[in-house]
Order: structure tokens, then C-alpha cells, then sequence
């Protein structure tokens, strides 16, 4: 019989899972995130279908997880990256639109599932740490995602920098493969429910996060492209921050609510930073600057940090359940 734990965090099923959540950030960002530079009137439109795919996926997911097994949820998600990567270059761009729906959701799956795996493959003394290094893995995928998208600009096309995102998506579903999950027999979830997708009790916090994001995207579309990558740095603190966030967020759910915890995370990190760069991309397209851009992102930090000092921080101590 196979067995995946040893008495030690580090096994050899959530070292693997850490690279996939490393290659799927890395996959999306790469294109994703540099996408303005080149396209931002396609951003505008594609943005909100891109986040309302993993909206649409959310309710859905804990069904799909217990009526087909995690894994062949993850690994049909990963599929899916790459197929959408792979012909995002030969559609027309009225098309777009649909292929950030899609793109979203399986985003959105692939989340869930590698987060509710590695979860599940990890001693029950050591899923707090398991949680926060898959996290951190993710978020440190997404940075280098942004960093090889802007190198790939700045040497080749778009289409090319594409296939190199599904080559980075095709290489996390191969390890994803070789990941041993225990089966799990089904408990029965309802069709539709918000388990393993939104925790009610950190909205306190996951506003906090949203917020914080918001700020860094703001702060993306500011930067990038400069010459050089020191502009990247500034970007690794919200890889550093997301350990200290993901325990908050795990600390207040209940029983079987890990999973959930990292997903609300996910989401509004995921929204708040593509928020910032849409916010940007918009107001370039209209061809208005309502605010002047550093100004916006110092209000944005420094709302995220006093919310934290005087409203989060008391609520997680009063409502932390671990």
C-alpha cells in the first residue's frame, strides 16, 4: 500500500504539490498579468469574465471534488489552462472574452483541489505549515509568472510567450499526475453550497486582503516594464505576507474548513489584484486619470494597513477558532 506521509511536513506528495501550485501561477500570471502592456482595451472587457468564471466555478466545486475526486478535478482543470492557453493565439479577439470565462473557472477548480489535496495528503499536526507553504508557493509562482511575462515581451510575441505559459501548465499537470491521493468515499455534498468556497467568518479579513491586493495591482501597472526587475522586489512582500495571512484564515475556520479558508483567500487576492490592474487599464483606455497614481496606491496600503491594526487583527483574536 502506498503511502504518501512520513512523520514530516515535507513528503514527497506536498513537495510535488507545492511546484504544481508554483506552475499554475506562474502559467496564468505570465500571460495574464502582463497582458496590459500590450493589449488593454482586451483587458478591460476580459477582466471581470476572467474573475466571474471563478465565481460561477466556487459554488460548484465541492460537489465536482466528492462526485469525481479531487484529483481528476485538478487534473481537468490543468487540462483546461492549457487548452485555453493553447488557443487563445487562433480565435478572434471577440472570442476573448469566453476564453477568460473558462479560464477563470478552471483557475478556480485547480485551486480548490490542489489546495483541498494537499490539504488531505498531510499529517493533521502539520496542515497549518502545509497550508501556509503551499500558499506562499503559489503567490512566489505568481510573481516569477509576471517577471517571465515581462521578459517575454520584451523578447518575443505574445503568441510565443502563450505557448510558453501552456508549457508551464502542461508541466504542472504531468506532476500533478504523479501525486498519490487516498481515496476518499463520497459524504454526499448538495450540487450548489458555498463549502471549500467561502468562509462567512473571515470577511473581515478576506475585505483586508482584497484591499491589500488592490494596492499591488495599482502598484503593478505602475511599474512594470521598467528597465531592469528591481521594480519587481516590492512585489515578493505580498509572497511574505501570505504564510501570516493563510493561518489567520485557517485559524478561524471550523472542522473541515481548511480548504475553504484557503479559497477565500485565493478569491479575494486574486480579485483585488486584478481590480488594481483593470482599475489602471480602464482609466488608460478612457484616456482619464482621475487621481494621481502614486497617491491612489499610498491610500490603498495605508487604508489595508490601519484596517488591520484596528479591525482585523481584534476580530481574528475574538473570532479565531484554533
Amino acid at each position: 500500500m502506498k503511502k504518501n506521509n512520513t512523520d514530516s511536513l515535507l513528503t514527497r506528495g506536498l513537495l510535488l504539490m507545492c511546484v504544481v501550485n508554483f506552475l499554475l501561477y506562474a502559467s496564468v500570471y505570465m500571460v495574464i498579468g502582463v497582458l496590459p502592456l500590450v493589449k488593454t482595451e482586451v483587458v478591460v472587457r476580459i477582466f471581470p469574465f476572467f474573475l466571474l468564471g471563478g465565481l460561477l466555478a466556487g459554488p460548484f466545486h465541492a460537489y465536482l471534488a466528492d462526485t469525481f475526486r479531487r484529483k481528476h478535478v485538478l487534473l481537468g482543470a490543468l487540462a483546461g489552462i492549457v487548452l485555453t492557453m493553447t488557443v487563445a493565439t487562433y480565435i478572434r479577439e471577440m472570442c476573448y472574452v469566453w476564453v477568460a470565462l473558462v479560464q477563470g473557472l478552471c483557475l478556480a477548480l485547480a485551486i480548490g483541489a490542489g489546495t483541498t489535496i494537499s490539504i488531505d495528503i498531510t499529517l493533521s499536526g502539520h496542515r497549518t505549515s502545509g497550508n501556509m507553504l503551499f500558499a506562499f508557493c503559489g503567490r512566489v509562482g505568481m510573481i516569477c509568472g509576471i517577471m517571465g511575462g515581462v521578459w517575454g515581451l520584451f523578447h518575443y510575441s505574445l503568441t510565443y510567450l502563450t505557448y510558453l505559459a501552456a508549457a508551464c501548465g502542461g508541466l504542472s499537470f504531468i506532476l500533478a499526475s504523479l501525486v498519490y491521493v487516498p481515496f476518499r468515499a463520497p459524504i454526499g455534498v448538495s450540487l450548489c453550497s458555498i463549502d471549500r468556497f467561502l468562509l462567512p467568518r473571515a470577511w473581515v479579513p478576506a475585505i483586508n486582503v482584497g484591499i491589500l491586493a488592490y494596492a499591488f495591482g495599482l502598484f503593478l501597472m505602475d511599474v512594470v516594464g521598467i528597465e531592469g526587475y528591481v521594480w519587481v522586489l516590492p512585489l515578493f512582500l505580498l509572497p511574505a505576507l501570505t504564510p501570516m495571512l493563510i493561518k489567520m484564515f485557517v485559524k478561524l475556520s471550523h472542522h473541515c474548513q481548511r480548504a475553504t479558508g484557503n479559497m477565500t483567500f485565493n478569491l479575494f487576492m486574486d480579485a483585488g489584484l486584478l481590480a488594481g490592474i483593470w482599475t489602471v487599464s480602464y482609466m488608460k483606455s478612457m484616456n482619464q486619470v482621475w487621481m494621481d497614481g502614486d497617491s491612489l496606491i499610498f491610500v490603498f496600503l495605508a487604508l489595508a494597513l490601519l484596517m488591520y491594526v484596528f479591525v482585523t487583527r481584534p476580530y481574528y483574536k475574538r473570532k479565531r477558532v484554533r
